[in-house]
Formats: C-alpha cells, sequence, structure tokens
C-alpha cells in the first residue's frame, strides 16, 4: 500500500530537507516511552556500552558555541548522555563533530557520540570518525585518555528494524510512514514515471533522479573507491564520476542529472569528459560502434543519454539505467 509520506518525499520541495525530516521524525517517535526503550537498547547493543533505556530527546538543541547536534538524549535530572548527528548523503561540516564532543564534555562527566548514517555509509565513516578521538580498532572510539567519552557509528536501517519491536498501534503507523519516508529519500522506493511530460517535469523530483544517479554510480565503481557527488558548470549536471582502469590510466566517467539536449528526453546523462586520460581513444571507439547515433557532443565532451523507461519501479530503473550504462563501458573500456 502506498503510504501518503511516500508519496511526498518523492517530490523536491521535501525531499530536499530529508536530513530535517528524518532527524525530527526519529524525535516524534520517540515520544514513545517503549521505543524509547528499544532505541536505547539497540545502541547499548551496538556499541558495547549500556545507555539509559528511557532517555528524553530533543531535536536541534542549541551549543554554546552555537552549533546544533541533530539529536541529544538527557536523563530525567537534565543529564547529557548522548549526541546524534544525523546524516543521509551530506559531508560534515568542518570541525562539526569536534564541536559536539567539546560541547558533550563540558556538559557531562561522561558521554557519547554516535553518528547515524544509511548502512552503505558505515564502512566509509568508521574509517573517517576516528580522527576527531583516539581510535581503536573497530569502535566505539575513546576521546583522549579516558574511556568516559566515545564515538560510534550506528545505521538507520538497524534503528528502523529495532522499532518494529514496539507493539502499539499508532506507533506502528507512524513507523510505517517512517519507514516509507526514508526509503523514498534514500532511493530504495521509487514511484513509476508514467509519462513522457513527468520525465519533463523531473526537476519537480529531482531529488529522485539523483539518488538514481547515486545508486547506479555505487553499482558501477565495482570495486573501485566511490567517488563523492559533484556539480559542474551553467547546465547544473549533478554527477558522480567513476574512474575505471584502461591500460595504465583509468579514464574517468561520469552519471548525472542535467535539462535534456534538445530531441531527448530523459534528465540522466553518461559523460567522458575532454579533459579524461584516453579519451581520443574512448572517443573513436564510441564513434565507431553502434552507440554513433547516441552520442552528443557539446564542450568537448561526449554525452551519452540514459533512457529512463516508463512504469517500472525503483529497483527496475536502477538496473536497467546499469545495463546502458555497462553497454558503453564493455565498449570504451576495451583492453588496449
Amino acid at each position: 500500500m502506498r503510504l501518503l509520506m511516500s508519496h511526498l518525499a518523492q517530490f523536491s520541495s521535501l525531499s530536499k530537507q530529508g536530513e530535517l525530516l528524518c532527524t525530527q521524525g526519529l524525535a516524534y517517535l520517540l515520544q514513545n516511552s517503549d521505543a524509547r526503550k528499544s532505541f536505547g537498547d539497540h545502541i547499548s547493543k551496538m556499541v558495547g556500552r549500556t545507555i539509559n533505556a528511557d532517555l528524553t530527546w530533543r531535536a536541534e538543541a542549541r551549543q554554546k558555541d552555537g552549533a546544533r547536534p541533530d539529536l541529544e538524549g538527557c536523563t530525567a535530572d537534565g543529564k547529557l548522555v548522548v549526541k546524534i548527528e544525523a546524516k543521509l548523503g551530506a559531508a560534515f561540516g568542518e570541525g562539526q563533530l569536534s564541536s559536539y564532543l567539546d560541547d558533550l564534555q563540558e556538559s557531562s562527566d561522561s558521554g557519547m557520540l554516535l553518528v547515524l548514517v544509511p548502512h552503505y555509509r558505515v564502512a566509509a565513516m568508521k574509517a573517517s570518525v576516528p580522527c576527531v578521538s583516539a581510535p581503536t580498532e573497530d569502535g566505539p572510539w575513546q576521546r583522549g585518555a579516558t574511556s568516559d567519552f566515545s564515538v560510534a557509528v550506528i545505521d538507520w536501517e538497524g534503528v528502523l528494524v529495532a522499532l518494529k519491536d514496539v507493539r502499539s498501534e499508532p506507533f506502528r503507523g507512524d513507523l510505517a510512514q517512517f519507514r516509507a519516508m526514508y526509503r523514498v529519500l534514500q532511493g530504495y522506493d521509487i514511484e513509476p514515471l508514467r509519462s513522457v511530460s513527468e520525465l519533463f517535469a523531473w526537476r519537480e523530483r529531482k531529488e529522485v533522479f539523483v539518488n538514481l544517479v547515486d545508486r547506479v554510480t555505487r553499482r558501477l565503481a565495482q570495486q573501485s573507491r566511490v567517488l563523492p557527488m559533484g556539480k559542474d558548470g551553467p547546465d547544473d549536471y549533478q554527477r558522480r564520476y567513476v574512474c575505471l582502469p584502461l591500460g595504465a590510466d583509468e579514464p574517468c566517467f561520469s552519471v548525472g542529472v542535467r535539462d535534456p539536449f534538445p530531441g531527448y528526453t530523459t534528465p540522466i546523462w553518461l559523460r567522458f569528459h575532454r579533459l579524461t586520460p584516453k579519451f581520443s581513444v574512448i572517443r573513436e571507439r564510441l564513434v565507431a560502434s553502434g552507440f554513433a547515433q547516441r552520442l552528443t557532443e557539446c564542450g568537448g565532451h561526449i554525452w551519452i543519454h540514459l533512457d529512463v523507461p516508463l512504469n517500472a519501479d525503483g529497483e527496475s530503473l536502477v538496473d536497467s539505467l546499469v545495463e546502458q550504462a555497462q553497454r558503453v563501458i564493455e565498449v570504451a573500456y576495451q583492453p588496449l
């Protein structure tokens, strides 16, 4: 059954506030005492340190330095125990986590900072988060020489599973709405596009298409490092590069969203930048192949449209886009 929040989360006016919606939504769910217990038990299990199971959770409480962590958990007498910085796809601001840890140390004699991210980001976060503390193996990481303050990474999916243990009917309905919204914001659930006119109106659902690009490029990266998303030039081309070996070099292509070139309907385009290594070799190969009719040259770059099938669910959309891109890769990255 399609839920209201899963429908509304498709639109950019709502989805661009995704992290705020998830933070505030979690704070709302944690007003339920059984949810607080399940959440506290889940944190304790994940980090190997007992957390009070009935904390009071508040969203975006302002610190002395003006920063606002996404969630704070306090005991009944007001003692600060946990700060949570929740992310979907965004990066951390400079000094953000250190600021939260410093405030935690000033406010309490012990505590924990949790980084809450989608499951696919956990490994990368575990590699980068310890830089704000003294890393010890795989986490949680201690702050300085004392074990009273520590940092750990947990994932949204695990939290959602833990909250499913709460059986009250009003809460279960709220959790279903929250989970549906989260899945759309992460690009897991996408409403089928019904017509070409919906493709032309892609900016109304821009974040849906950006999420498609995110999922497609993660699969195309194979075993190579997943690069950050970026944005180029006047065309507002929001893309991610994927770099694959070709001889001694690693030419890169990007997949991203932009307004279609004249005569096309799709907003998703694969591009070989003119400055990427082996560009002339790749161009010659593509021109000589069956892709010649699909090439658009603009700005000195090669652009190839990736068609977005209509009436397809999210998984089918991703599969189709990956398959189209892989056909290009097979031609462009033939061994020298």
